[in-house]
Order: structure tokens, then sequence, then C-alpha cells
């Protein structure tokens, strides 16, 4: 017996397809686990002390991302890229994965911050935030083991 990764689409995907804002996505289940590997090693690499903070924060970022589009791909849709689209991807996927308010403003409160200091020379980092980024990384992989199990092997 086979099984698919793939899920229907909620209502709400279905109304963001419709204005256009996702589109459907040709379901493939080794780019659906990629998607989640990419999640994983990247906020595992977050962790790396000898790495500076800020890179530290931009890997964690990108590994939350990750867990997100790959949430929502399960989905069978992506979203268009267009200016909003990061954080709309956010908001969709810790929705789908019935994370808190508390963690969904926290996340997308990084995402605003890392558009601020993506075009700064300097851009100020803490090792605080840094772990404050990878806890919320961690306890998004830890949600989508609950919700979606197949993924994990």
């Amino acid at each position: 017996m086979t099984t698919t990764l793939l899920q229907r689409p909620t209502a709400q995907l279905e109304l963001l397809l419709w204005s256009r804002q996702l589109q459907k996505a040709r379901f493939d289940e080794v780019a659906a686990l990629r998607f989640l590997s990419n999640a994983i090693v990247s906020l595992r690499d977050a962790k790396t002390p000898e790495l500076s903070p800020i890179g530290r924060y931009l890997i964690a970022h990108e590994g939350i991302y990750a867990l997100c589009l790959g949430t929502i791909y399960l989905h069978g849709v992506l979203p268009v890229h267009h200016e909003g689209s990061r954080a709309m991807a956010i908001q969709l996927a810790f929705e789908l994965l019935d994370m808190t308010i508390a963690d969904l403003h926290r996340i997308l409160h990084a995402n605003r911050h890392l558009e601020d200091i993506a075009d700064q020379a300097i851009a100020p980092m803490t090792n605080g935030e840094v772990r404050d980024l990878v806890a919320l990384g961690d306890r998004a992989l830890d949600q989508a083991r609950l919700v979606y199990p197949d993924c994990f092997f």
C-alpha cells in the first residue's frame, strides 16, 4: 500500500488560490521531504556557535521559511512571489501547524526584523535573539511532527 503526503487544500487556501495569491504546484513527495530536510538542517546549523549571530539568525529564519513552504506545499500550493508573499506563507503555515498566536506574532516580527536589516552593512544581532528564533523553529518542527506525522519517518 502506498500513501501520499498530499493533503487537500483548506477553504482558506482555496480562497487564496482563487484570488491568485497562491498557485497550484505540481506535487512531488521528494520535493515535499526536501523542504522538511532543509528546515531540519538549517535549524541544526543555526545552533553552530562558530557562526556569527547574524549568520545564525539568517540560517534559522531560512529554516523556518523552508518549513512554512513545505507545510503549504503539502496541500499542493505555493505562494505567488510578490511583495508580502513571504509573510503570507509564514502566517498560513503557522495556522496550518496550529502554532500559538504568540508564536505567530514572534515569527512575523522576526520576518519584519529580517527585512529591516537586509540592506544594512552591519546588522545588530544578539545571541538571545538567535536562541529565541531557533527555539521557535524547533517548536514549529515539533508541531509539524504532530500535524504531519507521515513526513517524519
